[in-house]
């Protein structure tokens, strides 16, 4: 008996801990002012100006809060709320109602440090994969990447 209550305890313990939380930082150093990098990335609807592969953002409110609806270059939709938001240090926090990727939980927050005509563009996200070792890390990592890639060539083409 003892021998099957520790075979039932391993597997629980198994299918419960088998997908971790898990959570992306990408940062990129810009030659531009915070405050220009903030004016450009502050729009919550502005993404589909400075990332690579959205082509459309439509925003309507939910109460007091904003929520985009994504349009990818694939036809990918992607509906965000935007949950926090700081003006005063230039941030702004929001979750993932729906999307295409395989994860629960998605947080994410945006934001802009620097001084003078140098900044630091931070994204940061958690959330849980769907299933273990199902690649969503290196997608959402992607995903910034791509984004902060074309910030920087925004700002520092402008």
């Amino acid at each position: 008996m003892r021998g099957l209550i520790g075979i039932a305890g391993a597997m629980l313990v198994a299918m419960t801990g088998s997908v971790l939380a898990a959570e992306v930082t990408e940062k990129v150093e810009v030659k531009a002012t915070k405050a220009a990098a903030w004016k450009l990335i502050g729009d919550f609807c502005g993404i589909k100006n400075w990332h690579p592969v959205i082509v459309g953002c439509e925003i309507k409110m939910d109460g007091m809060a904003k929520v985009r609806t994504l349009t990818a270059k694939d036809g990918a939709k992607f509906v965000e709320k935007e949950v926090a938001r700081d003006d005063s240090t230039d941030s702004y926090t929001y979750t993932i109602l729906t999307s295409p990727l395989p994860l629960t939980g998605y947080k994410s927050t945006l934001s802009v440090t620097g001084s003078g005509d140098k900044s630091t563009i931070t994204w940061t996200g958690s959330f849980t994969p769907n299933a273990p070792d199902n690649g969503v890390e290196k997608v959402v990592s992607s995903i910034y990447q791509a984004g902060l890639g074309g910030l920087k060539s925004k700002l520092e083409g402008m």
